[in-house]
């Protein structure tokens, strides 16, 4: 019996975890991936040549198959080639989510609503497209100097310090528009500016009194293109970067440390560049080790 009762508790357990195929998206094709669930992470792969984790929308009364589901972190493999439409809605990450190099577009509407703590993007990205990311609670975002455009984009979210990177030439309207907890965000003057906090023809839940805007190049170039976006009372501060690691650190005029972008990585030794970048600005203090 108790032989009987083991086998019974594998064979159950190895069904919980087995793979299951995503199914029919919103729009009646295959999705070209499957997924399994183990311990709260929700694990996603491509099938076949071009992985697509499919266009779910609650809409139409077709649901992703793993919504509703106990899930804590989201792990994409690099087998998936586009994220789908609405994949990911109302699912939570209580990590940092790293988007696969796989992906070169974030798709219209991936993260919407979902819970995401902070979000990692590879440098094979070059758009964020609209709604990628709205009414997300998104706290932290990555984006890399590959990335050229974004679209609406973070609208809703809980971002508080925000870096867009000089290679984007445009940052489209309304992309931080009801961004309640928006402290700073850091510019380029090469950067072309939509009406980024404005919805329907109102700024929408921005604090601008009080929200500083840096920039990296010339700052009457960053308060010319803040101008012609509406948002001729905003007066940008200027700002330096400096990139190590793979990471940038943004300082405003007088040296103190702004913000960073990127992920440090997780290792037992750091430069004692890294480490002063960090302690000697915020006022922190580190344990140096030398290898």
């Amino acid at each position: 019996m108790k032989k009987t009762v083991l086998i019974l508790a594998i064979l159950a357990s190895f069904n919980a975890n087995a793979w299951e195929a995503c199914g029919t998206d919103a729009k009646g094709n295959t999705a070209n991936c499957e997924y399994q669930i183990v311990n709260g992470t929700l694990t996603i792969r491509g099938t076949g040549n071009n992985g697509n984790i499919g266009s779910w929308s609650n809409g139409t009364g077709i649901l992703a198959p793993w919504r509703g589901q106990d899930i804590r972190n989201i792990v994409i493999e690099d087998t998936i080639k586009d994220l789908g439409w609405q994949a990911f809605h109302g699912i939570k990450d209580e990590g940092i989510l790293q988007i696969p190099s796989s992906i070169t577009t974030i798709s219209a509407n991936a993260f919407y609503g979902a819970i995401l703590n902070e979000v990692v993007i590879p440098d094979s990205v070059t758009k964020i497209d609209t709604a990628a990311f709205n009414w997300s609670d998104l706290k932290k975002i990555n984006i890399p100097s590959s990335v050229t455009d974004i679209a609406e984009a973070f609208r809703g979210t809980s971002l508080t310090d925000v870096f867009i990177p000089d290679s984007v030439t445009n940052l489209g309207s309304a992309t931080l528009s009801a961004c309640e907890s928006l402290l700073t965000l850091t510019i380029s003057d090469k950067t072309a500016l939509g009406h980024i906090f404005t919805e329907h023809g109102e700024n929408m839940r921005v604090d601008l009194e009080n929200l500083k805007i840096y920039c990296t190049g010339d700052t009457k170039k960053c308060d010319a293109n803040l101008e012609a976006a509406g948002y001729g009372e905003l007066k940008s501060i200027k700002a330096t970067t400096k990139q190590v690691n793979g990471v940038t650190y943004v300082f405003d005029n007088k040296g103190k440390l702004v913000t960073t972008s990127g992920k440090r990585e997780n290792r037992r030794f750091y430069t004692i560049e890294e480490a002063s970048l960090v302690s000697k600005k915020t006022g922190n203090t580190f344990k140096l080790r030398y290898k």
